[in-house]
């Protein structure tokens, strides 16, 4: 016989499946939110690289919406007096388009309605823990991996070696690779994914042709990197000639020693 406390929890815990099919299978609104919008988006977890998105069908029309998502750049540049508060609001970074269909656009706009109901949902897990859910520990690894403080596994080059973020070191980072500090708000994690894998530029096969990232070296970056999007919009730190002239010729002849050590070795495989 059920203790009568236990019955709540039941209850709870079968209301639980309601946004699932019989099969198990989540709402395709809320795994469409969950794998295009929450990188940058809560629904009541606050803002994070965009606004949060409870209560947004209050607050707007769903054309406005959906002209939005579709195009935010183009309604940024016509003048729109929302969009244009929005990317002062957020900026730099400009939300990319999202060619969503008119169903699609229904199905997300109907998720946020619920959501806004029940005061908040946590987006739906539709694969691997990313890097915007990794803990402060994977977020300091990553950033470790990033400056140099800790060596990759295979040896390969510290990213701030060619890449700078915002805020870090003396002289900022290297300026070979663009800067990388949303570079998880452009890309997503499945922009980054492939980047960090395969290393496909033709300077980052020349480095790490031989010394590619491990698994867990890939999931703290993406750490770092998310938590850099959400966190790292302050302005860059002076940085005079003097000290970019001794970053470049550290960075030439660091890049000169790999290629040279790889080349007595046979070359890069």
């Amino acid at each position: 016989m059920l203790r009568k406390n236990w019955l709540p929890l039941l209850l709870v815990l079968g209301m639980g499946g309601v946004a699932q099919a019989a099969t198990g299978a989540p709402d395709p609104a809320a795994s469409l939110f969950a794998e295009r919008c929450s990188t940058c988006h809560n629904l009541g977890g606050g803002s994070k690289v965009g606004p949060d998105l409870l209560g947004v069908t209050q607050r707007r029309q769903k054309t406005w919406f959906a002209r939005y998502v579709r195009g935010p750049g183009q309604l940024i540049d016509s003048g729109d007096p929302i969009a244009s508060a929005l990317y002062k609001q957020f900026a730099p970074v400009r939300m990319p388009d999202q060619p969503l269909t008119d169903a699609e656009v229904d199905g997300v706009w109907g998720y946020f309605a619920r959501c806004t109901e029940l005061g908040g949902c946590v987006p739906v897990q539709t694969g691997p823990v990313w890097g915007l859910d990794a803990g402060d520990e994977d977020v300091a690894r990553g950033r470790s991996l990033f400056l140099g403080e800790r060596g990759l596994k295979r040896q390969g080059a510290a990213c701030f070696a060619c890449h700078s973020v915002r805020g870090e070191g003396l002289m900022g980072g290297g300026t070979l690779g663009p800067d990388l500090t949303f570079s998880y708000a452009r890309l997503g994690e499945k922009g980054l994914n492939p980047l960090l894998a395969e290393m496909k530029s033709p300077l980052m096969q020349a480095v790490y042709a031989s010394a590619p990232l491990e698994e867990d070296e890939q999931f703290q970056l993406k750490a770092y990197f998310a938590r850099l999007a959400r966190d790292g919009a302050f302005p860059h730190r002076d940085r005079d000639f003097f000290w970019l002239g001794l970053e470049g010729m550290g960075i030439v002849l660091g890049l000169f020693a790999i290629w040279a050590g790889r080349d007595g070795k046979g070359g890069v495989a």
